[in-house]
């Protein structure tokens, strides 16, 4: 799945799976807005959205999915490009950075850290090299279909976690 290079690079090592791992709900929304554009010859390429919530410590960040090509052309910084060299393309599968969301400021800070989802397989892989929030770990997790709402709540149709949501405080 990840090159050798993988182990070089810190913010894809999935040896930073720690044992018990931090408790991790990852939620994707089918992008409604696919396809559409937000700007002259500017197209929106996210397949799905997602946020990624953390237990301990409580932290949210944000993932849009998109394909290999489109995910690759976002990549900006040095870290990034590192990340590129060590990820390779796969078929069907999604990729995303990695963006650490302030609810109280609605701001959204990048951080080094990268999302595989494959969509046949239901198999999420995320890695997060945070330091600000101390956070430096990486999950593989089965991601299974939700149950609409019926309300006018956006709610999520894929979920990945390895905890119970319902102790979820």
């Amino acid at each position: 799945m990840l090159n050798r290079d993988m182990e070089r690079t810190p913010a894809l090592n999935l040896n930073l799976i720690s044992y018990p791992p931090t408790s991790v709900a990852v939620r994707l929304f089918e992008n409604q807005a696919y396809g559409t554009t937000y700007g002259k010859g500017l197209y929106r390429r996210a397949i799905y959205n997602g946020t990624v919530d953390l237990k301990a410590p409580k932290v949210k960040y944000l993932i849009d999915l998109f394909s290999y090509a489109e995910w690759a052309h976002q990549a900006r910084t040095d870290q990034q490009m590192m990340v590129l060299q060590s990820v390779e393309d796969q078929p069907h599968a999604l990729f995303s950075w990695v963006q650490r969301y302030d609810p109280l400021t609605k701001h959204k800070t990048p951080v080094d850290g990268v999302c595989v989802f494959h969509p046949n397989d239901k198999a999420l892989t995320l890695a997060i090299l945070d330091a600000e929030a101390e956070v430096e770990e990486a999950w593989k997790l089965d991601v299974r279909n939700c149950r609409l709402a019926h309300s006018s709540k956006n709610s999520p149709q894929l979920l990945a976690t390895n905890t119970d949501l319902e102790t979820w405080a």
